[in-house]
């Protein structure tokens, strides 16, 4: 009751802000539908059993992706319902699954009669949370209703785990009403039950991301970004150093380490790619500053320009994945800011060893993985992540080996979404 007080209240009085927070990055689109004020446009899929799949942002819509092909594949009379809470998520989410027949949408805030709008209208049968979503409100408002609620690649950090055991008795209503959730990793398998979940609701899955960069793979795609970052020159190929999924505070060291690499590499390009494509323009103003000619990605892309500039600056979305096929050395952002990193297992499974910061609690299960095969590069600055670049660089024939033992320990892992899929198929069908 107290949460749906100060909610409501915070909804009443915040929305200000929440408007001022979207219109400084440019958006504005999910304002009205995030509030609960506006539905979405068009009738809600039919099909049985009904299926909500919810991500926050990119990551997770992109990893539902072959969630949702063996999905359809079990049960083909189902219909699909995709929300994202961002803008440019609901972008990838459009892009990739409106071919698929679902309907997709934004997610309400976790505000009482903006999920109970949103509930009433779309009526699901069964609700996914992909990740760590936990809305409170619209989990007691689901429940209620008859909705079978379930939570998969759970992921639970050392930090979280220990701030929610200091709320366990709250928490541990909340985390009872899921029917099932399925943990991407060992450790966070540990974690979630000791918060006490029940044994017959958790299960050890695996992780969606891994199938998702198998079934990825699209190596004309990555050919023809190589040739539009290789440009029109007749001269033998420029090395690639793609900075990728950069947030504030990480760009400034990544060029001063590719002005270090231009001593022994003059032709080496670098892409640089930020974690928001929003931030490109200020981001060109710093590789001005910095006196680093550039091109805009989309710029070549769409064939308006032609690569002869030594930076690229990556200003869409969907494109990271082959950009990493594409590049001969890759260094992950959010790692080196203590933001807990992006997903080091992209490059991995192009085949590029990957550089990374000391911050990687978001995704310390897939550093676990590299370093275990031995092919995690981890940086602490522009001196390393230039020596460890330059070393890769150097050494081709030990770059190749790294990039091949990367993406040979991917390969046990797969299955993450077949499994997670028969789990949820028992939901729809009544199951426990």
């Amino acid at each position: 009751m107290l949460y749906k007080i100060v909610s409501s209240f915070a909804g009443l009085v915040g929305w200000p802000y929440f408007y001022w927070h979207l219109r400084s990055r440019g958006r504005g689109e999910s304002f009205l539908p995030r509030l609960g004020l506006k539905l979405p446009p068009g009738a809600p899929p039919g099909g049985t059993p009904r299926i909500w799949l919810h991500g926050v942002s990119v990551g997770e819509i992109l990893a539902a992706v072959p969630l949702v092909h063996e999905l359809q594949a079990i049960l083909p009379r189902a219909g699909f319902i995709v929300t994202t809470g961002t803008e440019t998520g609901q972008a990838v989410a459009r892009q990739n699954f409106l071919p698929l027949g679902a309907y997709v949408c934004y997610f309400p805030l976790d505000l009482p009669w903006a999920v109970n709008r949103y509930l009433d209208y779309l009526r699901p049968q069964v609700f996914v949370a992909l990740e760590s979503e936990i809305w409170p409100n619209f989990l007691w408002a689901a429940h209620r209703r008859g909705v079978r609620l379930a939570m998969v690649n759970a992921r639970l950090s050392d930090r979280s785990f220990q701030r929610f055991r200091r709320y366990a008795g709250y928490l541990s209503d909340i985390f009872d009403k899921y029917d099932m959730v399925a943990a991407g990793s060992p450790g966070d398998y540990h974690r979630l039950g000791k918060l006490g979940l029940a044994p017959d609701r958790l299960h050890l899955t695996g992780n969606l991301k891994y199938d998702r960069l198998f079934k990825a793979q699209d190596q004309a795609r990555v050919q023809e970004f190589r040739a539009l970052l290789q440009g029109a020159s007749g001269e033998a190929p420029a090395p690639v150093f793609l900075a990728a999924s950069t947030h504030p505070g990480e760009e400034e060291t990544v060029l001063a380490a590719y002005q270090k690499l231009r001593v022994p590499y003059p032709a080496l390009l670098l892409v640089l790619a930020p974690r928001h494509p929003e931030r490109a323009s200020d981001l060109g103003r710093l590789l001005s500053r910095k006196g680093v000619a550039h091109h805009l990605w989309i710029r070549l892309k769409d064939g308006h320009e032609t690569r002869r500039q030594p930076a690229v600056l990556v200003d869409t979305i969907g494109d990271l994945f082959s950009l990493y096929g594409a590049a001969d050395v890759a260094f992950v952002g959010g790692s080196l800011v203590p933001h807990g990193g992006q997903n080091i297992l992209e490059p991995a499974a192009q085949g590029l060893p990957p550089l990374y910061g000391p911050h990687l609690h978001n995704f310390r299960w897939a550093r676990e993985i590299l370093e275990e095969a031995g092919v995690g590069i981890q940086v602490s600055g522009a001196e390393s992540m230039a020596g460890a670049a330059q070393d890769l660089l150097d050494n081709p024939e030990k770059r190749r080996d790294l990039g091949a033992r990367a993406q040979a320990a991917l390969a046990p892992h797969r299955g993450a979404a077949r499994r997670q899929a028969e789990l949820i198929a028992g939901l729809g069908a009544g199951g426990p």
